[in-house]
């Protein structure tokens, strides 16, 4: 007998968790749920100037991936934002543009934050999406099995699906049938019972 057990271990990653972004005098509150191979990134905020400057109006979300990488999320629109992302988010900031579509910020960081675990109380465990493998080890175990007897050859499973199949179509038939005659005999016995009452 030769028994293998594989073991994979990985590291937490709090991508799926609140944010609170704070700086010069503003302050945003953001939640990143894994929904649908996704981060679902939900963000209100307060206390953001109509402009900082005549041409910077914008505010527009960043994130910091685990590769720490800069990807554009969204525009922020009357203090509210809802964007999905593919990047495990290690980091959101937000920076004041003059162009909404712009891949790279240009503005200074206003606001920023990590993400930080969802608190589900004492005693639950939060649990992260996608655990990134770190290691796998593998240990074999090799038993020496008895001597083998002759043993009829089993029959396979779709055998013996196919076989069950057809023996629960053939029984249904068969009630089928048996219900029919029945209920002929029924009828002629009424017919036999009428014709008779009719002759006398």
């Amino acid at each position: 007998m030769l028994t293998f057990a594989f073991l994979v271990k990985g590291t937490a990653n709090a991508n799926e968790g609140i944010l609170n972004l704070r700086g010069s005098g503003a302050s945003c509150f953001a939640a990143s749920i894994y929904v649908d191979s996704a981060y679902r990134i939900l963000m209100t905020c307060r206390e953001l100037k109509i402009a900082l400057t005549p041409e910077r109006t914008r505010y527009v979300a960043w994130v910091v991936g685990e590769d720490d990488k800069q990807k554009r999320l969204g525009e922020i629109v009357n203090g509210k934002m809802s964007v999905m992302t593919d990047v495990k988010i290690k980091q959101v900031f937000i920076t004041s543009e003059d162009d909404s579509y712009g891949n790279k910020p240009t503005g200074e960081v206003l606001l920023s934050a990590g993400v930080e675990p969802i608190d589900f109380g004492k005693g639950v465990v939060s649990m992260t999406p996608t655990p990134t493998p770190t290691q796998i080890s593998v240990t074999a175990t090799v038993t020496k099995a008895p001597k083998a007897t002759a043993t009829p050859k089993p029959t396979s499973s779709t055998d013996a699906t196919k076989s069950s199949g057809l023996g629960s179509a053939l029984s249904t038939v068969f009630k089928i049938a048996l219900f029919g005659f029945g209920l002929l005999l029924i009828i002629v016995g009424v017919f036999s019972f009428l014709q008779r009452r009719r002759s006398l």
